[in-house]
């Protein structure tokens, strides 16, 4: 593509940039991924087993043992504490065995549960399926025997108060004297007999009731053996995770990259630094400069004079320069003069006073900070660059870009105003012009020789 637009827009130039860097988002993107694939078989990876219980609890009102697992609630932190005490967790060590203390189980191991319910959860990690599948079980085995100790604890001293008051009130029953006539005879029963009777029996029925927690204070519905198997990390997750760490570390560094280029990459970057139209040669054309140049001809104003700022020891610079010169010359326009870009900013600077208008052609590689420079520089002494010239070529310098005497820079005159007179009008236009707007020979010449100063000062540094 001969021209290169400038970009309409932040996406856009972030499009561009993407298209640009995209070899470094990808690189990262791919080390992302060995990353995450080395991670997944290198990290250890831990296996999961879970025990699931339902557990009751008496009240002072007991129900039956039938429904207390349905209907009763567990006070979750005091069902944590019961899991992780001591008694528990020394229990089950000594049933591993193998060397594993309290303060192992403790550290793998994880009590769950809804406070308003009756379910309780034990899950223990550990490297093997097996290794957790054994804990676990070990870990709830203790825990029921130690709850429903407490539970059976719990259930006496209840059923010890309901027995005493029994006791009190069969004293009480033994002690009552029945109802007897005036001849000592015995006629009835006390009154309060009966009630004392009612009490009694209803007592013991409570009493009854705690016997069903002398059996279990829970009950297993999951085994371990039966619960699912958690391994984490999982290898897929972690391979995502990385691989989302590598695109956002390869979008920094494409960031990073771009925003500190230090030197000219392509054309489309430098359309967007400049937020100018580049104008590239037409590949696959015996004169690929031809197009680019008749197509700026036409965009230029034939009134105003133009000058080339370019390398002026380039060799595809200097074919620019003759094939721009006569494309301008087509359409009248005068042709550009020559100026080098690496002389010293002064020279440079007094050689584009003659003209309100240049074009700059650069090449791969060139310095952007000296680019920049050179643009703030023109905009501060009011001079339009009309385009940018993105140069990719190699050209290999002949005998008439290297001639001595600086005939290879001379400009060039239109060969209509050499075969025709003239137009009068346009005369008349050009005579209106300031005396120092007006190109001379002069002038012209001074590029020469300052190309040549530079070339000298370059060779010798």
């Amino acid at each position: 593509m001969i021209l290169t637009p400038p970009p309409t827009g932040g996406q856009q130039i972030l499009r561009h940039a993407l298209g640009r860097r995209w070899r470094t988002i990808a690189a990262g993107t791919v080390a992302g991924v060995l990353v995450g694939v080395g991670a997944a078989f290198a990290m250890p990876v831990t296996h999961s087993a879970t025990v699931s219980m339902t557990v009751t609890s008496p009240t002072l009102t007991p129900a039956p043992a039938v429904r207390a697992s349905l209907s009763n609630t567990t006070d979750m932190v005091t069902e944590q504490g019961i899991a992780k005490s001591a008694a528990v967790l020394d229990a089950a060590a000594a049933t591993i065995g193998g060397g594993v203390t309290a303060a192992d189980l403790r550290a793998n191991m994880e009590v769950s549960g809804d406070t308003n319910g009756t379910i309780v959860k034990i899950e223990y990690s550990a490297p093997t399926r097996e290794e957790a599948i054994k804990a676990a079980d070990a870990i709830s085995d203790s825990y029921l025997k130690q709850r429903t100790a407490l539970v059976e604890q719990r259930a006496d001293e209840m059923a010890a108060g309901i027995n005493e008051q029994i006791e009190k009130l069969e004293t009480e029953l033994a002690g009552l004297d029945p109802v007897v006539d005036e001849d000592g005879e015995v006629v009835g029963s006390n009154p309060r007999a009966a009630s004392l009777t009612a009490d009694i029996n209803k007592l013991k029925e409570q009493a009854a009731q705690f016997e069903p927690y002398h059996a279990s204070a829970g009950l297993v519905i999951t085994s371990a053996d039966a619960s699912a198997d958690q391994v984490e990390p999982a290898k897929s997750r972690l391979v995502l995770i990385f691989t989302v760490v590598g695109i956002f570390a390869g979008l920094v560094m494409m960031l990073l990259r771009e925003t500190r280029a230090r030197s000219l990459d392509s054309a489309t970057q430098l359309a967007d630094l400049t937020a100018l139209p580049v104008w590239s040669a037409e590949h696959g054309t015996p004169e690929p400069w031809l197009a680019p140049t008749r197509m700026l001809a036409m965009a230029i104003d034939r009134d105003h004079w133009v000058d080339l700022i370019t390398d002026a020891s380039d060799p595809e610079a200097r074919q620019l320069h003759r094939v721009l010169s006569r494309s301008l010359a087509e359409t009248r326009v005068p042709a550009p003069r020559l100026i080098d870009i690496y002389q010293p900013l002064a020279s440079l600077l007094d050689e584009v006073r003659p003209s309100r208008h240049v074009l700059i052609a650069v090449r791969k590689g060139h310095d952007l900070k000296k680019l920049h420079g050179l643009l703030d520089e023109l905009a501060l002494i009011n001079r339009e660059v009309n385009g940018m010239l993105y140069l990719e070529s190699k050209v290999s310098a002949s005998a008439a870009d290297t001639d001595e005497d600086g005939s290879g820079f001379e400009v060039i005159e239109p060969e209509d105003a050499l075969k025709h007179p003239a137009d009068p009008d346009e005369t008349q236009n050009m005579a209106a012009y300031p005396a120092d707007n007006r190109p001379d020979k002069a002038t012209e010449m001074t590029t020469v020789h300052k190309k040549i100063d530079s070339t000298e000062a370059k060779d010798q540094k």
